[in-house]
């Protein structure tokens, strides 16, 4: 194992913690790097790495629910909208009123293009409502008798909506953060560590022949299999298979998962490791606890010189 990305931190950590380990043993005081850096801080990084690994995950999740309950919400403005657009047409269509409403936006719209016309009717319903249209009683009721009372909730509910994702995502993004600056600070530790390392011992001792690598040897990248994957009713797991891998340097086969529907590097953990003599299946509930939970995966390809590939992504939804 070797740093190629945020999951693979850890596993290259407890690479080295036993490496430093058997070193001070052998030069008998505690190695410390030129920048201070001792085997109790660098296990600190790594106790902090996997601290990260499960908190990004719960604030994803909570981005997802965020997340959610804005779709649900938007689609129930977009509803309303078209509620009242229709209400206005068939009962004042040829007042001015009509020819004020405002048009429905994309689902996908940005927060500001998509609130416009529902903060129009906000605006445009209290005016039909106070004014004299021949024809016309007041109040404007949509079908089902929602009154504007109601809208003006459901509005506020939608903003707020926006402002919990909004915040939300901008945990996730501050743990991210704080987790690539203990992964800069770790990577900076284990080159030091190769070094000191190198200028403590013969060049054919055997602490210096067994030193974990920090970064993939130079070499081709791999080419990627093609992963598969179903929902095994009677285990309760996802079951992910995969085609052979043509490499002939293959070391092994890793699954990686990501939580949610869009498969990310920067928060995909490693859930499995495959010999490359094993059946190429594997089973998983990681990120799947309940029905509805929606989780990614990928299988990556791993050769002896830790150059790897991902392969397509798979994603499942818990049923």
């Amino acid at each position: 194992m070797a740093i190629s990305g945020p999951s693979s931190f850890v596993p290259t950590l407890n690479l080295f913690i036993p490496h430093w380990v058997d070193v001070n043993l052998i030069l008998g005081t505690p190695l410390v790097l030129e920048d201070g850096t001792t085997i109790a801080i660098l296990t600190g990084y790594r106790d902090d790495l996997e601290g990260f690994r499960s908190s990004i995950q719960g604030k994803l999740n909570d981005l997802q629910i965020a997340a959610g309950d804005l779709k649900i919400k938007k689609t129930a403005g977009l509803t309303r909208l078209g509620e009242f657009n229709r209400k206005v047409r068939g009962s004042i269509g040829s007042s001015p009123y009509a020819a004020a409403l405002p048009n429905a936006p994309s689902i996908t719209s940005a927060q500001g293009i998509f609130l416009d016309p529902l903060d129009d009717v906000a605006s445009l319903w209290p005016k039909i409502n106070a004014a004299t249209i021949p024809g016309f009683t007041p109040p404007l009721l949509l079908p089902g008798g929602t009154a504007i009372a109601t809208f003006l909730t459901e509005l506020a509910a939608l903003k707020t909506a926006y402002a919990t994702e909004s915040a939300a995502e901008h945990e996730v993004d501050l743990e991210r953060k704080l987790r690539d600056a203990i992964q800069i600070k770790a990577e900076a530790a284990l080159v030091l560590y190769r070094k000191a390392v190198l200028g403590a011992f013969v060049e054919n001792d055997p602490h210096v022949l067994s030193l974990p690598a920090v970064n993939p040897a130079p070499g081709s990248t791999p080419d990627a299999v093609t992963a598969n994957i179903s929902w095994d009713a009677t285990l309760l797991k996802a079951k992910i298979t995969w085609s052979a891998s043509v490499e002939a340097d293959l070391f092994q086969y890793e699954i990686r998962f990501s939580p949610g529907p869009n498969y990310s590097t920067e928060t995909e953990t490693v859930v499995g490791n495959i010999s490359p003599t094993d059946p190429r299946e594997f089973l998983t509930d990681a990120g799947l606890v309940a029905s509805g939970d929606v989780g990614s995966f990928k299988v990556y390809v791993i050769l002896n010189t830790l150059n790897e590939k991902g392969s397509n992504t798979v994603t499942i939804t818990r049923p």
